[in-house]
């Protein structure tokens, strides 16, 4: 065939060519019409934020409040908080403590509630520790490091209830949770202040939870309920992204909802929580109910009342220098 028929095959090609061409470009328009703001959540490979996000998942709660949730697991809190200062996420999650510290030296981070149940005080039964001043020349087991927001809490109610500095009465022993609880399992401590997903694993034979923060907060003239854990984020951010905030908020308070309110959730992320049983899986999702925030009241003043406590009875290095919890330490967008 001449060239004249050449041209004419070629023409003849082009038109669906062409077509898919422009099928393709509409694809990709509406594509990046449907597309939702990211929102990058830094989490912890053994946090329990990842039941909450499995719930996201399973019901689509990201996307049914305009959003997509990215996230990127980090290796423990200190890894967490320079993440979202070196703008690698948008959230975490971590206490207001650090978020007040970081605000009072130009930081621009603050803080909407999350929970307040953290852990408690859990001693072997055959350790012979009734009371706080059972625990006089013992060792004990804290969760995290010296500034854990839990062994703060409990040195400031044994100055208070019993006279005692357990940083110089006791033995402190600082170790990573599932280590601190493999020790307390072995005998190695006879006593340990560890998150709350790990005192809901031990077996309920031979343990006894003598305290729990949530317990020791109104002796310390404080409600229960006063919020330790939160959503951080930048300001800046939460500025340049407000639906994006709010989308993230709403579908983390949703799954947050449906994880307290509904046995079935916890027979779905079953697998996930890796509960030795049934009874284990329970006490781990009462543990959970009782730490969902809410009620917290005025949070500025329970914030600046607790710090003082902890200042005073925990001589901690971590506070603000001045003292104070500064203002904007809790989101102003969050009706605290």
């Amino acid at each position: 065939m001449g060239k004249g028929g050449d041209r004419a095959r070629w023409a003849r090609a082009a038109v669906p060519r062409a077509a898919l061409v422009l099928l393709l470009l509409l694809a990709g328009a509406g594509a990046r019409g449907d597309e939702l703001p990211v929102v990058r959540l830094g989490v912890l490979a053994f946090g329990t934020v990842n039941w909450e996000l499995d719930v996201m998942r399973r019901h689509a709660l990201d996307r049914a409040h305009g959003i997509a949730i990215e996230p990127l697991e980090l290796a423990g809190k200190d890894g967490a908080s320079v993440a979202l200062q070196g703008g690698a996420v948008d959230v975490i999650l971590t206490d207001w403590l650090w978020v007040a510290r970081r605000r009072a030296l130009g930081g621009d981070v603050t803080f909407v509630p999350h929970s307040h149940a953290t852990g408690g005080l859990i001693v072997r039964a055959d350790a012979g520790i009734n009371r706080l001043a059972d625990l006089k020349g013992r060792k004990i087991g804290i969760a995290g490091g010296p500034l854990d927001k839990s062994w703060l809490v409990l040195r400031a109610y044994a100055r208070k209830t019993e006279g005692l500095d357990l940083a110089r009465d006791a033995d402190p022993v600082f170790a990573a949770p599932p280590l601190l609880q493999e020790t307390l399992k072995k005998g190695d401590v006879p006593a340990a202040i560890n998150f709350w997903p790990y005192n809901a694993r031990l077996p309920q034979q031979g343990y006894v939870e003598l305290l729990r923060v949530e317990d020791m907060l109104p002796a310390l003239g404080l409600p229960a309920g006063t919020p330790l854990l939160g959503w951080v984020f930048s300001e800046r951010w939460a500025a340049r992204h407000p639906a994006a905030l709010r989308g993230f908020l709403a579908a983390a308070k949703e799954a947050r909802e449906r994880l307290a309110a509904s046995p079935e959730e916890w027979q779905a992320i079953a697998p996930l929580v890796q509960a030795d049983d049934a009874a284990m899986l329970e006490r781990l999702r009462q543990a959970y109910r009782r730490g969902v925030a809410g009620g917290e009241g005025d949070l500025a003043v329970s914030a600046q009342r607790l710090l003082d406590l902890v200042i005073a009875f925990g001589d901690i290095g971590e506070a603000p220098p001045d003292g104070r919890v500064p203002a904007g330490t809790f989101y102003a967008g969050s009706g605290s």
